[in-house]
């Protein structure tokens, strides 16, 4: 059988048309594509103000220096996420302090967050995990309590909402990215955004070599080059157009993964976090027979992945994690943790193999 992928962006000649578009036009650096983008992520998510970033890492950090926050000051960063949650802080002269997850949602443990706040703690950062939102009610008030400034990792958040309000606009700063694995692509690419008209002001020059517009060689403050490219952005407005599509089939596929394994061994799901809406990233097992589970999914032609490692335990970020701190979910989640296969390309016919196999390897373990 020929193997099921883990991720297949859904490109065709939609994108080939904007791309081609922005080529004949002599437009290869940020221009129409690049402001029609903007609208449309502004009008989508609700934003006021949105800038665009080459992808997610460098949105974050892009987010972090904009909000101005003194040199070795901490930030409260879930243990459960992508390296570049941890790393964007470290990178942005701050320090990453790693607090576990829920065990059912995978999302921040707001009841663990107040006890790691001190004198120097001036972040956190909420990550809306696997296409879901975090509980933005909880962050918020301990925000407010602590005079802390919110930066939404909404990676993976593009078109997810919490209470009615898209993921990204209830916190200080945020970023969408727009990566190959995404639930719409720019290949790679992000937005920052920001309900705050002054850091708005302050990404527009960091983003541009210390100006507003590219134009001119008079800059007003000290910038680097965070720009994208008009092809990007043509990518990502045929993918926008695809969004209500792409979604539903997700929807479908999910819920097809989860009737088809309800009962099925020692599997547990993810739960939802109660207020918001799902859009699916993959779909997500956990079981004890993780590492076996794998090899034999493997050995039948279906691409897996595990969850992530956890922050705590990156060889680089060690140093940042006292001795005395335990993050016993995050560890669980990687011990247990696996990522099946769920995009606009896969079958009914392919997941009903993959559920096949699923339920023959637990009937020949038992």
């Amino acid at each position: 059988m020929t193997r099921i992928k883990q991720v297949m962006p859904n490109i065709d000649d939609k994108e080939l048309k904007y791309i081609t578009q922005s080529i004949q036009e002599g437009w290869l650096t940020e221009g129409p594509n690049s402001q029609e983008f903007i609208r449309h992520i502004k009008k989508f998510t609700g934003s006021k103000y949105a800038v665009l970033a080459p992808n997610g890492t460098l949105g974050l950090f892009l987010g972090l220096l904009a909000l101005g926050l003194p040199r070795g000051s901490e930030v409260i960063v879930p243990s459960f996420t992508f390296f570049a949650s941890a790393s964007s802080v470290i990178f942005a002269g701050l320090r990453p302090v790693f607090v576990d997850v829920d065990i059912e949602t995978f999302n921040i443990d707001c009841n663990k967050v107040e006890s790691l706040i001190t004198d120097k703690t001036k972040a956190i950062m909420p990550v809306h995990i696997y296409g879901h939102s975090a509980n933005m009610d909880k962050v918020m008030s301990i925000a407010e309590k602590y005079n802390l400034k919110v930066i939404e990792d909404a990676a993976q958040a593009y078109g997810v909402k919490y209470k009615n309000k898209h993921c990204g606009i209830l916190g200080d700063v945020s970023v969408i990215s727009f990566f190959a694995d995404k639930t719409i692509t720019m290949g790679e690419g992000a937005v920052v955004l920001t309900q705050s008209n002054k850091l708005y002001k302050k990404l527009l020059l960091l983003r541009n070599q210390g100006r507003v517009d590219s134009g001119t060689f008079v800059h007003q403050s000290i910038g680097m080059n965070f720009r994208v490219t008009d092809l990007q952005c043509g990518v990502g407005l045929a993918q926008a157009e695809k969004f209500p599509k792409i979604l539903e089939r997700k929807i479908e596929s999910y819920n097809k993964y989860k009737k088809e394994l309800e009962g099925v061994g020692d599997l547990s799901f993810l739960k939802v976090e109660d207020n918001s809406s799902f859009v699916p990233f993959r779909f997500f097992i956990r079981t004890k027979y993780k590492d076996k589970l794998i090899e034999f999914l493997e050995g039948h032609s279906i691409q897996t992945r595990s969850f992530f490692y956890p922050m705590h335990q990156q060889p680089p970020l060690i140093q940042y994690v006292p001795k005395y701190q335990n993050f016993p979910v995050s560890e669980y989640l990687y011990k247990t943790g696996i990522c099946l296969p769920l995009h606009m390309y896969i079958t009914n016919e392919e997941i009903t193999y993959i559920v096949e196999k699923i339920k023959l390897f637990f009937m020949k373990i038992q």
